[in-house]
């Protein structure tokens, strides 16, 4: 599979926006790419599998990238820990937590499959871009808001499958 691009429109705190989602899903072969990913996005969300460890240990080599190649100090980062419907967990949610307070970065546990908490991921990332200044301009309401989804868990982004697209 390729890198899936998604669009997805809808309101957050009354106003309409349109997200442009790039989802490479974690996959090896297209890091050379990702530069060009990263480049002009507001936003980034960082997936793990919550029933993998190794998923969750690969975090800080994407974060380590992240920050080589966003052209904005001000991105807004989330971490999101999938597959929380699944029983055999190996990373509990205070470890995504406490990871996340460490580096400044949103968080949310997520079931892609069931779908729940995946819409408020998208909502609270774009309401934190809509807050902060110079993320939004006028310029920007025109395009929409740019997201960059960098998962850890090969072959599955945020959304996986499972995204409707409204």
């Amino acid at each position: 599979p390729g890198v899936d691009f998604k669009v997805k429109k809808m309101v957050v705190d009354g106003r309409a926006v349109q997200l442009a989602i790039w989802d490479t899903a974690g996959q090896e072969r297209f890091r050379t790419l990702t530069p060009s990913y990263y480049r002009g996005a507001q936003g980034v969300v960082l997936v793990y599998d919550v029933t993998r460890k190794d998923t969750f240990t690969g975090l800080e080599s994407w974060l380590n990238e992240l920050e080589m190649y966003t052209t904005r100090s001000n991105i807004v980062k989330m971490l999101v820990g999938n597959k929380t419907d699944k029983p055999d967990r190996e990373v509990e949610r205070r470890e995504g937590l406490q990871f996340a307070k460490k580096r400044s970065l949103l968080f949310i546990e997520t079931s892609a499959k069931t779908q729940d908490g995946v819409l408020h991921a998208f909502e609270e990332l774009v309401l934190k871009i809509l807050q902060t200044p110079g993320l939004w301009d006028k310029s920007a309401e025109k395009r929409g808001v740019r997201l960059a989804a960098a998962s850890a868990q090969p072959g599955k982004g945020l959304c996986g499958a499972y995204c409707p697209l409204a």
